[in-house]
């Protein structure tokens, strides 16, 4: 099993989004690793092939995902692929980074799913599936 330490959710970079999201929109951002920020504590969902963790704070979802002998790199980099972010049913975002936030969510509850997916096409991982609530 391998374990990973968080030490902190790092300094904030701008992500343009993938346009296939009709609900209300929100910002999905990198996490850069030049800058440190403080620790949270975070829920942690695991499956056989990975390892996800998220924190909700106000309308802010962190997420950092452990995938071991998958590079999310952007193809032309070598990368192994991308990890899909849906929002209640619908495509949201391709992350090409393990740690980043979905800023600005609506109130209300949500179902988030995180589905890494190869660009070579074979069968992908098991997917995680949470729900959170924002408030108003």
């Amino acid at each position: 099993m391998i374990k990973k330490v968080l030490f902190g959710l790092l300094f904030l970079m701008t992500l343009s989004f993938v346009p296939l999201i009709s609900v209300q929109a929100f910002e999905v951002m990198d996490i850069d690793d030049n800058r440190a920020a403080p620790v949270m504590k975070m829920k942690g969902i695991q499956t056989d092939d990975w390892t996800l963790q998220y924190k909700l704070k106000g309308k802010n979802l962190y997420i950092e995902c452990v995938i071991p002998d998958f590079s999310l790199a952007k193809k032309e980099k070598g990368g192994d692929g991308y990890v899909l972010v849906e929002m209640n049913g619908q495509a949201a975002a391709e992350m090409h980074q393990a740690a980043f936030i979905m800023k600005g969510l609506p109130p209300g509850k949500h179902s988030i799913t995180i589905r890494p997916v190869p660009y070579d096409g074979t069968p992908t991982v098991e997917t995680i599936d949470f729900d959170i609530e924002i408030q108003e």
